[in-house]
C-alpha cells in the first residue's frame, strides 16, 4: 500500500465516521419525532421542525456522498490489492455506517406505519 492509499483510506474512514454521526442522528431524531406523534395523539404540527431537521441530515449526507464518489469508485478498484490489516479503520466504520443505517430505517418504517394508521383513521372517520 502506498501512501495515496493511505491517504484515501483515512479520508474515506473521516467521511463515513460523519455519515455514521448523521446517521445516528437521524434515527434518534426519527424516534423523538415518533415520540412527540404519539404524545400529541397525531398532530403532526408539533414535530415540523424535527422533520425539517431531518431534511438537513439527509442533505448533509447527500453532499458528503456527492463530494466522496470519486474516492469511493477509486477504493473500490484498489481495495482488492490491499492486505486486510490495511483497511480495518475504514472496514470497521463501514460496518458501524451500515448498522447505523439499518438502525435509521426501521425507525423510518415505525414512523410510516405510524403515519399512515393516522391518515387511515382520519379517512375512516370522515367516510363514516
Amino acid at each position: 500500500m502506498d501512501e495515496n492509499d493511505t491517504i484515501l483510506i483515512q479520508e474515506l474512514a473521516d467521511s463515513f465516521r460523519r455519515q455514521l454521526q448523521w446517521y445516528r442522528e437521524l434515527r434518534d431524531l426519527v424516534r423523538k419525532i415518533l415520540g412527540r406523534l404519539v404524545l400529541s395523539r397525531g398532530d403532526i404540527s408539533g414535530v415540523i421542525a424535527g422533520l425539517e431537521k431531518k431534511k438537513d441530515l439527509l442533505e448533509n449526507i447527500q453532499n458528503e456522498r456527492s463530494r466522496t464518489s470519486a474516492m469511493v469508485e477509486k477504493w473500490q478498484s484498489r481495495k482488492g490489492l490491499m492486505e486486510v490489516g490495511e483497511t480495518q479503520a475504514l472496514d470497521e466504520v463501514l460496518e458501524q455506517t451500515g448498522t447505523a443505517i439499518r438502525e435509521f430505517l426501521d425507525e423510518e418504517e415505525q414512523l410510516k406505519k405510524y403515519i399512515e394508521s393516522i391518515v387511515n383513521k382520519q379517512d375512516g372517520g370522515a367516510a363514516g
